[in-house]
């Protein structure tokens, strides 16, 4: 009778443990069913600080309309592209020439918008029309009288941008093909000192992005080699001095870059892009693969 009783005792202690261990699991079970799974890393977006200000104002457009995190660091357009190669960021924000972006055939280049160059005079000043030839005359010192290019018996005064400028270095690669401004150019550090300075010198001669340029400014921008400074010929590619801006991605694609990258192409990231002053791409364009090669 004893261990009759022994026996119930035990297998009834083994029901309720194996009882209990069901109801643990099921439990267990049924937190994984209701836990929300734990979110996205956010989407990591770093380099050329020219276009970072508008990088982080389209990150948090996107972000409000999806609900994905995005951070947008600057740091300079070589140090994003290093860091996207290494999988350290996402997208490499790309706003000046890097060496082999197009010759990877990991990375994916995504044009975001283009800026340009605006050679600008004196509102008053009879000359409209340079050539690119006559432009580099004038910056590196060899052209030094407006009336060789068709102006006033009057030297040429330069304006130029002090380095580290992001502008200087593009008018030295863009403009100049390696050669530097002469030293007799004086030298600004913005771009209103630069557009006052052009507005208030019959004489100037300066220069500054599609970015800096007021649609209203005091100032007449230069054509070049025939091709007004305007959006339609800068998308074109008509005018010469053209500076495009890329976001890049680089291996294996998240879901998060394809998604941010859909959004830039959309009506409202385009307006937005405009309102920073520069030209967007995308204005008649539907949803397009990220371009890979120049």
């Amino acid at each position: 009778m004893k261990k009759a009783r022994h026996w119930l005792a035990s297998r009834s202690g083994l029901l309720t443990l194996l009882t209990l261990a069901a109801l643990l699991g099921m439990l267990g079970i049924t937190w994984q069913l209701y836990t929300p799974p734990p979110p996205p890393p956010p989407l990591l977006i770093a380099g050329g600080r020219l276009i970072q200000p508008l990088v982080a104002e389209l990150a948090q457009r996107f972000s409000q309309q999806t609900g994905e995190e995005v951070q947008v660091e600057a740091g300079g357009s070589m140090a994003g592209m290093a860091a996207v190669k290494r999988g350290v960021i996402d997208i490499a924000m790309v706003g000046q020439p890097v060496p082999g972006l197009f010759s990877d055939p990991q990375t994916r280049q995504h044009l975001l918008a283009r800026n340009s160059l605006a050679f600008i005079v004196h509102h008053q000043s009879p000359v409209r029309n340079l050539s690119q030839a006559q432009i580099r005359q004038v910056l590196t010192g060899e052209v030094r009288n407006w009336k060789t290019l068709g102006g006033p018996d009057a030297p040429i005064e330069v304006l130029a941008w002090r380095k580290p400028a992001l502008i200087a270095l593009f008018v030295e690669w863009m403009v100049l093909g390696g050669q530097s401004v002469t030293h007799q150019a004086r030298l600004v550090d913005d771009a209103s000192t630069m557009l006052a300075s052009v507005a208030g010198n019959p004489l100037a001669l300066g220069h500054v992005s599609l970015q800096d340029l007021p649609s209203r400014a005091a100032v007449r921008p230069l054509s070049i080699d025939g091709a007004p400074f305007s959006r339609a010929t800068i998308l074109s590619g008509h005018y010469p001095y053209i500076q495009d801006m890329y976001l890049v991605g680089y291996g294996a694609c998240k879901p998060q870059e394809t998604a941010f990258m859909r959004f830039i192409r959309t009506p409202e990231a385009q307006a937005i892009i405009a309102r920073h002053n520069l030209a967007p791409v995308y204005t008649h364009a539907t949803e397009s693969e990220p371009h890979h090669g120049q």
